[in-house]
């Protein structure tokens, strides 16, 4: 049998209901129908067929493109494999057409790719109408599709280990912003080992500013590690940590939590000039692209509007974020989802922690699933998050968020609990 590629994708619909139409053999067309029916579609050995956990399913990829829409596809490799098989099988004399070209969409007009696998064609055709509802939302809240465009590449960002990331927090007297009583960061960066395996490298720091502890008093937990400094050091230890950034071979991503702010403070109160820096999502490179270099910042709460549905305004309350991600104090992911304790340094732990677990837990749409899956309106935009209202303290009603299951990059489930 010949080995074929893949060049592209088709819809599903397309090639269920309407593949057999473009035949001009008729017994073709009965073969093939034969071949798409519900009865055999499901058969373990039927080239479209799928296994997981020991039951047969259909293999197909949800695809999102460019605009933002997603459509359930079959790839060009399937369909291929199909006629091929179908001729092996002597189910037709010759090796039926293609559908026709206009059909197909290349794989440049797609950002990203899912394989799925559904148990039954009612299964397929659910998702499919569930991703119709879905595409009419994301039309009404272009902003949405931007942010979620921007969720997936940064995904990928972190799952090929590109880069280095740096999570800033800057904290500061009320009544005079340049009055700043500390500031935190957590740095990660990969590095390859002699032996070719790349080794994950962290560091961090929290500076506390002396002289502007009678204005803003740095609130710190027993035990807490920080750095007791004068301005002239704060101004020193943060030029010579963008010194060391800036030396990085590839592309850096500086998170924050209030990017224009943030920047003013690096830029004005620090002299560090940020050259080139890159402050729009949808200038975010792609893996491949990345090894271009560049600075570009990036807020963790734009990541958590496009994964809980927001196409208005950002939620940028750090604390609430990280209860509803389940982050605590000292960015440890999956602990004390109701830790209130915040200063500089905890701050800056947070933001790495929140695009960590984000980042590392699956595909937008099918993480938000499985991490709030009583939040979500069946039936509705099918990705909006709707949570429930928190009490004076802060605290959820409705008590923590239920521990599930998220799998991670490697497809390797970890306990929210």
């Amino acid at each position: 049998m010949a080995t074929v590629g893949l060049t592209g994708f088709y819809r599903c619909t397309d090639i269920l209901y309407h593949y057999h139409e473009s035949l001009k053999n008729s017994r073709d067309t009965v073969q093939l129908q034969k071949i798409l029916s519900r009865d055999a579609i499901l058969h373990p050995r039927h080239p479209l067929a799928a296994t997981v956990d020991g039951q047969n399913g259909i293999q197909a990829y949800i695809g999102t493109f460019n605009d933002g829409q997603a459509r359930l596809l079959f790839s060009s490799a399937q369909v291929d494999y199909l006629r091929y098989w179908m001729h092996a099988m002597k189910l037709t004399e010759q090796l039926i057409p293609l559908p026709y070209s206009d059909c197909m969409f290349l794989k440049s007009s797609i950002a990203s790719v899912e394989p799925t696998v559904f148990k039954s064609l009612g299964a397929l055709s659910a998702t499919s109408k569930k991703l119709g509802r879905m595409n009419q939302y994301l039309k009404e809240h272009p902003l949405l599709v931007t942010r979620r465009a921007a969720f997936e590449r940064v995904r990928a960002l972190w799952g090929a280990k590109t880069g280095l990331w740096c999570a800033m927090s800057f904290n500061a007297w009320e009544v005079d912003h340049t009055a700043l009583s500390d500031v935190g960061w957590a740095v990660v960066r990969w590095d390859a080992s002699a032996g070719g395996e790349t080794a994950e490298v962290m560091e961090g720091a929290h500076l506390v500013v002396e002289a502007n502890q009678k204005y803003k008093k740095t609130e710190l937990e027993d035990g807490a590690v920080y750095e007791t400094v004068t301005k002239t050091a704060l101004k020193q230890k943060l030029q010579s940590l963008f010194a060391r950034i800036e030396q990085h071979p590839g592309p850096v991503f500086l998170l924050s939590n209030d990017a224009s702010g943030d920047v003013k403070y690096l830029r004005n109160t620090f002299q560090i000039p940020l050259p080139d820096l890159e402050t729009e999502l949808y200038m975010l490179p792609t893996p491949t692209s990345a090894g271009s270099g560049g600075v570009f910042i990036l807020e963790p709460a734009e990541l958590f509007a496009a994964l809980t549905g927001n196409g208005d305004a950002v939620d940028r309350d750090l604390a609430r974020i990280c209860r509803r991600l389940r982050v605590d104090g000292n960015g440890n992911s999956n602990t004390n989802a109701n830790d209130k304790g915040s200063n500089a340094g905890t701050d800056a732990r947070r933001l790495l922690a929140a695009l960590r677990t984000m980042t590392s837990s699956g595909a937008l749409d099918a993480q938000r699933d499985a991490r709030w899956p009583d939040y979500v309106a069946p039936g509705q935009s099918e990705v909006e998050v709707v949570f429930p209202a928190e009490g004076a303290e802060g605290q959820d009603l409705e008590g923590c968020f239920p521990a599930l299951p998220v799998k991670n990059v490697e497809g390797v489930e970890t306990a929210e609990s």
